[in-house]
């Protein structure tokens, strides 16, 4: 890395530096950002854009005694580059390596943990006004990128700040951009001049627009915010990818997330890409019902590319709607279009349904209003890391009543479960992972008619144990049983209802492991034994899925095997099981 930005290990240093050193700072911040995404990938455009802003905001501002709340962490590479990570940089998103987004467990100068977006605002409040509270000093600075003012809780933050009079600084990153770029209206205010009346009516000082790239001018406003004695609102102008031109030039995403690649010869190298994706695949059934049934509907907050329709918005622009970060909003227009005899498909990542799981209860559920939830990223997610585990979403669903949720083993069960869900006269999810497609085993019979109740992968004649997994955990099973000739394979593939018959017919041969890419709290195997329960069987049962702690990130595959879920952990809960029985005799 430039021998500028190794001179800087702390932000004290970078206070240090004479003015005429910062733009090769900059410049050098780039460069590593750059350097880094393309060996380990990461957020790279959001990073590119807030160079600028984040030595401006260490130029005026003292972490840790001033706190800076970055909205998600997109933003803050530069960040961390400067507050003392700089040579763990190469482990960002690895197993035992720097955190993917913020987490003050990984330095004093992250004030706050934070993985999905809309949060600062409202955290920065609660902070300074404890710290006042409590008699310490110290500024706190929410940087919110455009995207987070699309969503609900940023506007529950600004309007409790406007009226407190407190001295917060929200410094409005305005790119026009989320992932992809932003809809709605107040992305488009912010470019008007009645950004300002807008911000000046809910009690703040505006000062801008500032041009985010010019240290300057963002110096001095800064200095002024700080300066305040009450709420201010820094607008700044800047550029998402600014100064990478494959970046620059990607106008879906300002390259979002673009690594690995290589940077050669002016020339953009990227890695050979991979096979489809359980996303992609579930766009292409998606879009094939689009095409069959008029009232279908999708929908989405702010995932067009993440759960890859792009595509379909493009052949389908006034039936699939981007309704920006508002998963409480997508949820109710959900339902309202439910209400008025439409088929919406709410595709959502199983993480960012939590932040709507009232409207899921209380507008579509309690109505019973036929809306499909298709949760991406459902289970391990790798790099994303604890923010982003699709851990907890069987267990938070299934006790609403009414609420059918199936699960794929491959990427053919995907047409059949969408015809079946939306064919359904309630509400119904489908949960699929983060992942490629794996290849169909012989042993699935597939078929395009609408499905229902569990399947029998394997079918033992005289079974001693039963493997019940779900999703595409049914594959490691195959494979876990392969050399045992009385060990059976049932895919439950529906949480709820539970196909009583199946599992009660897994039962009988004395031993059952259940095996979920989910919490063991309330999953499909809490719903077993509360089966066997109430029917007054007690066959011999383990339960195997997430633990009970916020899982970090890492590499699925590898969580995988640590966590027992692929086919030698199966195989081994499945031997301990049956030598546990034979003891007991």
């Amino acid at each position: 890395m430039p021998d500028v930005l190794s001179g800087v290990t702390s932000p004290a240093e970078l206070r240090a530096l004479p003015e005429d050193a910062l733009p090769g700072l900059c410049a050098a911040l780039r460069e590593a950002i750059i350097t880094l995404c393309g060996r380990v990938g990461g957020h790279l455009g959001a990073s590119l854009g807030a160079v600028e802003l984040v030595v401006a905001l260490h130029r005026v501002f003292h972490t840790p005694q001033d706190a800076l709340l970055f909205d998600v962490g997109h933003q803050a590479y530069a960040h961390k580059l400067l507050t003392g990570r700089r040579e763990r940089m190469h482990t960002l998103r690895q197993a035992g390596g720097i955190a993917p987004f913020l987490d003050p467990r990984e330095s004093p100068h992250d004030a706050l943990a934070a993985g999905h977006a809309c949060t600062a605002i409202s955290a920065a409040l609660g902070l300074l006004a404890g710290r006042r509270q409590l008699g310490h000093r110290g500024h706190v600075v929410a940087v919110v990128g455009d995207g987070a003012l699309t969503g609900g809780l940023s506007f529950e933050g600004l309007n409790n700040a406007g009226g407190s009079h407190l001295p917060l600084v929200v410094l409005v990153n305005d790119n026009q951009m989320s992932i992809s770029a932003n809809v709605g209206a107040i992305p488009a205010l912010l470019r008007t001049r009645n950004a300002r009346a807008f911000f000046e009516s809910l009690g703040f000082t505006y000062l801008g627009p500032v041009d985010g790239h010019d240290l300057g001018a963002l110096t001095q406003a800064l200095r002024e915010a700080k300066a305040s004695g009450r709420p201010v609102v820094v607008h700044a102008l800047t550029k998402k990818g600014r100064g990478f031109p494959p970046a620059e030039a990607d106008e879906q995403t300002r390259g979002h997330a673009m690594g690995p690649y290589e940077w050669r010869d002016g020339k953009l190298v990227r890695s050979r890409g991979g096979l489809p994706t359980f996303s992609e695949a579930f766009a292409a059934v998606l879009g094939e019902a689009l095409e069959r049934d008029p009232r279908v509907v999708a929908v989405t907050p702010a995932m067009l590319e993440g759960s890859a329709l792009t595509g379909l918005k493009a052949r389908f622009p006034d039936r699939v709607h981007d309704v920006g970060i508002a998963e409480q909003h997508a949820v109710t227009f959900c339902a309202g279009l439910a209400a008025a005899g439409a088929r919406p498909v709410c595709v959502v990542y199983s993480t960012f349904l939590q932040r709507a799981y009232d409207q899921v209860v209380h507008d579509v559920c309690l109505p019973g209003l036929p809306v499909v939830f298709a949760l991406d990223r459902a289970g391990l997610v790798g790099a994303d890391g604890a923010t982003h585990q699709g851990a907890y979403d069987v267990s938070f669903l299934r006790p609403l009543p009414g609420l059918t949720q199936w699960a794929p083993v491959v990427g053919e069960d995907l047409a059949p479960l969408l015809t079946t869900a939306l064919q359904a006269p309630g509400p119904s999810v489908l949960r699929f992972p983060r992942g490629t497609l794996p290849a169909l085993p012989p042993e699935l019979v597939m078929g395009d008619a609408p499905v229902s109740g569990a399947r029998w992968l394997k079918r033992a004649a005289t079974p001693r144990l039963t493997l019940v997994t779900l999703g595409p955990l049914g594959l490691a099973a195959l494979e876990a049983v392969r050399d045992e000739p009385d060990w059976s394979v049932l895919d439950a593939r529906r949480v709820w209802p539970l196909d009583d018959a199946a599992l009660l017919e897994a039962a009988a041969g004395g031993h059952v492991v259940v095996a979920e890419e989910g919490t063991t709290r309330g999953g499909l195997g809490s719903a077993v034994l509360e089966l066997y329960a109430a029917s007054g069987i007690a066959p011999r049962v383990r339960l195997l899925g997430m633990p009970d702690v916020f899982l970090p990130h890492g590499d699925a595959r590898v969580q995988r095997a640590q966590l027992g879920l692929d086919a030698a952990g199966l195989r081994r809960a499945g031997r301990a099981l049956l030598l546990l029985g034979e003891e007991a005799r």
